[in-house]
Protein backbone atom coordinates (compact mmCIF):
# COMPACT_ATOMS: atom_id res chain seq x y z
CA UNK A 1 0.00 0.00 0.00
CA UNK A 2 1.61 3.70 -0.71
CA UNK A 3 2.11 5.94 1.90
CA UNK A 4 -0.33 8.16 0.56
CA UNK A 5 -3.12 5.55 0.32
CA UNK A 6 -2.38 4.47 4.41
CA UNK A 7 -2.35 8.26 5.40
CA UNK A 8 -6.05 8.72 3.74
CA UNK A 9 -7.03 5.21 5.25
CA UNK A 10 -5.41 6.59 8.64
CA UNK A 11 -7.12 9.99 8.47
CA UNK A 12 -10.36 8.46 7.36
CA UNK A 13 -10.65 6.45 10.52
CA UNK A 14 -9.68 9.57 12.72
CA UNK A 15 -12.39 11.19 11.30
CA UNK A 16 -14.75 8.16 12.06
CA UNK A 17 -13.43 8.63 15.60
CA UNK A 18 -13.47 12.05 16.11
CA UNK A 19 -16.83 12.07 14.61
CA UNK A 20 -17.86 9.92 17.49
CA UNK A 21 -16.43 12.04 20.12
CA UNK A 22 -18.53 15.20 21.65
CA UNK A 23 -15.63 17.61 22.34
CA UNK A 24 -14.86 17.56 18.55
CA UNK A 25 -16.86 19.75 16.07
CA UNK A 26 -16.30 20.78 12.76
CA UNK A 27 -14.98 17.30 11.80
CA UNK A 28 -14.56 17.73 7.88
CA UNK A 29 -12.77 14.61 5.21
CA UNK A 30 -12.06 15.82 1.97
CA UNK A 31 -13.16 12.91 -0.26
CA UNK A 32 -10.66 13.93 -3.15
CA UNK A 33 -6.94 14.69 -1.31
CA UNK A 34 -8.21 12.50 2.05
CA UNK A 35 -7.18 15.45 4.48
CA UNK A 36 -9.08 15.62 7.42
CA UNK A 37 -9.37 18.85 10.00
CA UNK A 38 -11.42 18.98 13.66
CA UNK A 39 -11.70 21.79 15.93
CA UNK A 40 -11.80 20.85 19.87
CA UNK A 41 -14.62 22.63 21.79
CA UNK A 42 -12.03 24.27 24.29
CA UNK A 43 -10.07 25.49 21.36
CA UNK A 44 -10.27 29.54 21.57
CA UNK A 45 -10.49 31.43 18.48
CA UNK A 46 -9.47 35.10 18.71
CA UNK A 47 -12.28 37.47 18.71
CA UNK A 48 -9.75 40.33 18.10
CA UNK A 49 -9.90 42.29 14.73
CA UNK A 50 -7.14 42.99 12.55
CA UNK A 51 -5.70 46.35 11.05
CA UNK A 52 -8.09 45.90 8.08
CA UNK A 53 -10.72 44.82 9.85
CA UNK A 54 -10.82 41.17 9.34
CA UNK A 55 -11.56 38.67 12.68
CA UNK A 56 -8.10 36.71 13.49
CA UNK A 57 -10.11 33.47 14.24
CA UNK A 58 -10.63 33.09 10.54
CA UNK A 59 -7.63 32.66 10.10
CA UNK A 60 -7.36 29.68 11.51
CA UNK A 61 -10.42 28.25 10.13
CA UNK A 62 -8.73 29.60 6.20
CA UNK A 63 -5.23 27.38 7.46
CA UNK A 64 -8.04 24.02 8.21
CA UNK A 65 -9.71 24.42 4.92
CA UNK A 66 -6.42 24.81 2.81
CA UNK A 67 -4.41 21.97 4.71
CA UNK A 68 -7.57 19.71 4.56
CA UNK A 69 -7.39 20.02 0.91
CA UNK A 70 -3.90 19.65 0.61
CA UNK A 71 -4.58 16.21 2.13
CA UNK A 72 -3.38 17.03 5.41
CA UNK A 73 -4.56 15.95 9.20
CA UNK A 74 -5.24 19.31 11.25
CA UNK A 75 -6.48 19.05 14.44
CA UNK A 76 -7.23 22.54 16.44
CA UNK A 77 -6.86 21.00 19.72
CA UNK A 78 -8.28 22.90 23.57
CA UNK A 79 -5.74 25.36 24.73
CA UNK A 80 -6.54 25.27 28.39
CA UNK A 81 -3.70 24.49 29.98
CA UNK A 82 -1.73 25.66 33.58
CA UNK A 83 -2.06 29.31 33.96
CA UNK A 84 -0.25 31.74 31.99
CA UNK A 85 1.37 28.80 29.84
CA UNK A 86 -0.06 29.02 26.22
CA UNK A 87 0.00 25.87 24.52
CA UNK A 88 -0.32 24.77 21.04
CA UNK A 89 -2.84 25.02 19.06
CA UNK A 90 -3.21 21.97 17.90
CA UNK A 91 -1.84 18.84 15.42
CA UNK A 92 -0.74 18.97 12.28
CA UNK A 93 0.17 16.09 10.92
CA UNK A 94 0.39 14.50 14.44
CA UNK A 95 2.92 16.88 15.26
CA UNK A 96 2.33 20.12 17.80
CA UNK A 97 1.55 23.12 15.62
CA UNK A 98 0.80 26.68 16.14
CA UNK A 99 -0.53 28.95 13.40
CA UNK A 100 1.27 32.58 13.06
CA UNK A 101 -0.56 35.31 10.99
CA UNK A 102 1.86 37.49 9.60
CA UNK A 103 0.57 40.87 9.65
CA UNK A 104 3.06 43.58 9.04
CA UNK A 105 6.05 44.59 7.33
CA UNK A 106 8.71 44.26 10.22
CA UNK A 107 12.41 42.65 9.23
CA UNK A 108 12.08 40.98 12.61
CA UNK A 109 8.01 39.70 12.52
CA UNK A 110 8.88 36.55 10.78
CA UNK A 111 11.45 35.45 13.35
CA UNK A 112 9.35 36.80 16.12
CA UNK A 113 6.15 34.52 15.17
CA UNK A 114 8.90 31.83 15.43
CA UNK A 115 10.52 31.94 18.29
CA UNK A 116 7.07 32.31 19.92
CA UNK A 117 5.86 29.09 18.18
CA UNK A 118 9.11 27.54 19.52
CA UNK A 119 8.46 28.76 23.01
CA UNK A 120 4.52 26.70 23.36
CA UNK A 121 6.63 23.67 22.07
CA UNK A 122 5.78 23.69 18.13
CA UNK A 123 7.39 21.23 15.94
CA UNK A 124 5.57 22.91 13.02
CA UNK A 125 4.66 26.01 11.95
CA UNK A 126 2.39 27.94 9.82
CA UNK A 127 2.97 31.26 8.79
CA UNK A 128 -0.06 32.49 7.52
CA UNK A 129 -0.57 35.66 5.18
CA UNK A 130 -3.79 37.01 5.15
CA UNK A 131 -2.85 39.92 2.24
CA UNK A 132 -0.51 38.78 -0.40
CA UNK A 133 1.28 41.76 -0.22
CA UNK A 134 3.46 41.23 2.66
CA UNK A 135 4.25 37.74 1.52
CA UNK A 136 8.01 37.18 -0.96
CA UNK A 137 10.18 34.62 -0.61
CA UNK A 138 12.46 36.80 -0.05
CA UNK A 139 11.11 37.92 3.19
CA UNK A 140 10.48 34.60 4.36
CA UNK A 141 13.98 33.24 3.78
CA UNK A 142 15.67 36.78 5.86
CA UNK A 143 13.19 36.11 8.63
CA UNK A 144 13.88 32.20 8.58
CA UNK A 145 17.69 33.32 8.86
CA UNK A 146 16.91 35.53 11.70
CA UNK A 147 15.32 32.83 13.92
CA UNK A 148 18.26 30.79 13.47
CA UNK A 149 20.56 32.83 14.27
CA UNK A 150 18.68 33.36 17.46
CA UNK A 151 17.95 30.02 18.16
CA UNK A 152 21.55 28.95 18.10
CA UNK A 153 22.95 31.96 19.89
CA UNK A 154 19.78 31.04 22.82
CA UNK A 155 20.02 27.37 22.67
CA UNK A 156 16.86 26.80 21.68
CA UNK A 157 15.52 23.91 19.86
CA UNK A 158 14.64 24.42 16.28
CA UNK A 159 11.48 24.10 14.62
CA UNK A 160 11.50 21.01 12.35
CA UNK A 161 8.62 21.98 9.96
CA UNK A 162 7.36 25.43 8.11
CA UNK A 163 4.93 25.80 5.99
CA UNK A 164 3.40 29.14 4.22
CA UNK A 165 0.04 29.63 3.44
CA UNK A 166 -0.95 32.91 1.34
CA UNK A 167 -4.79 34.11 1.78
CA UNK A 168 -6.30 30.47 0.69
CA UNK A 169 -2.98 28.77 -0.83
CA UNK A 170 -0.42 26.91 0.35
CA UNK A 171 2.68 28.45 -1.56
CA UNK A 172 5.78 26.29 0.23
CA UNK A 173 7.12 23.85 2.86
CA UNK A 174 10.61 23.84 4.37
CA UNK A 175 11.90 21.39 6.79
CA UNK A 176 14.43 21.09 9.67
CA UNK A 177 16.95 23.59 8.24
CA UNK A 178 17.20 26.59 6.30
CA UNK A 179 19.35 25.12 3.98
CA UNK A 180 17.08 22.10 3.07
CA UNK A 181 15.42 23.84 0.26
CA UNK A 182 11.83 24.74 -0.25
CA UNK A 183 9.56 21.97 -0.95
CA UNK A 184 7.14 23.61 -3.53
CA UNK A 185 3.63 21.78 -3.67
CA UNK A 186 2.98 20.71 -7.37
CA UNK A 187 0.97 22.75 -9.09
CA UNK A 188 2.16 25.74 -7.91
CA UNK A 189 5.67 26.41 -9.81
CA UNK A 190 6.05 28.74 -12.32
CA UNK A 191 7.54 28.42 -15.69
CA UNK A 192 11.08 29.85 -14.50
CA UNK A 193 10.69 27.68 -11.01
CA UNK A 194 8.92 30.79 -8.99
CA UNK A 195 5.92 30.72 -7.25
CA UNK A 196 2.66 31.73 -8.68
Amino acid sequence: MRSSDLRREENFKEYQRLLQNEDYADVSFDEASGGLSAIHKFHKFDKQRSPKGRVRGDYERTVLKVLRERGHRIVLESERGLQGIKRCDGLLDDMPVEIKAIEGNGMWAISTKLREAEKQHAQSVILYFPDSDKYSEARIREGIRLYHTGAKSNNLIETDRILVIVKNELVAEQKNHPDSGWLIPEGLRGQNGSHR
